[in-house]
């Protein structure tokens, strides 16, 4: 389960600090998150269209509980899930990562460069902000060490793209194992 994870404009390229920065300018009665973001917070993400504000997390109307997660392997069979795959494909950026241990010990993980990591969600369209959830696989790696679970990642700009862009793609790039290895941030 992926419920925080980090973004920062410090130390990436200029387009992305640019284009965050015209994000909260063009949104100025939205709190957009930086640093830290939980569930119901609002923040930066990408759409086939360019950098969105989104909500992190969606409440259907018959569940108690915000969802916040979606598991890749079925949501091509699921209801709710599975118009969103076909039109409906966003990429969270992020610094890293955060999973938590069976003794509820947070973990951060990111890439040993400290470079961006891209995850995998879905949006569901609202008003005035459209939310979203992030999609997780099996965990390998480092992460699997510590939670069952991972975001889906694509790291690749022709992964990405495809994401964004190619809805005959959706449910194969699902498949496609992530390449990179990523690092406890927090382990001493």
């Amino acid at each position: 389960m992926c419920g925080k994870y980090h973004i920062t404009t410090e130390d990436e390229n200029l387009s992305f600090q640019e284009a965050v920065r015209q994000l909260m300018l063009e949104h100025p009665e939205l709190s957009i998150q930086l640093g830290d973001v939980v569930p119901s917070q609002i923040a930066p993400v990408y759409t086939r269209e360019g950098l969105s504000p989104m909500r992190f997390g969606f409440k259907p109307h018959f569940m108690k509980r915000l969802l916040i997660n979606a598991r890749s392997e079925t949501a091509h069979e699921s209801p709710m899930f599975a118009p969103l795959l076909k039109n409906s494909r966003i990429l969270v950026p992020a610094r890293a990562f955060y999973e938590w241990s069976p003794q509820k010990v947070p973990h951060l993980f990111g890439r040993p460069s400290g470079g961006m990591i891209h995850m995998a969600a879905l949006a569901f369209p609202a008003e005035p902000v459209p939310h979203f959830v992030i999609l997780t696989r099996d965990a390998v790696g480092k992460p699997g060490e510590v939670h069952p679970r991972m975001p889906v990642m694509f790291q690749s700009p022709e992964l990405q793209d495809a994401w964004l862009h190619q809805d005959n793609l959706a449910q194969a790039l699902l498949q496609v194992e992530d390449e990179e290895e990523y690092i406890n941030l927090l382990a001493g």
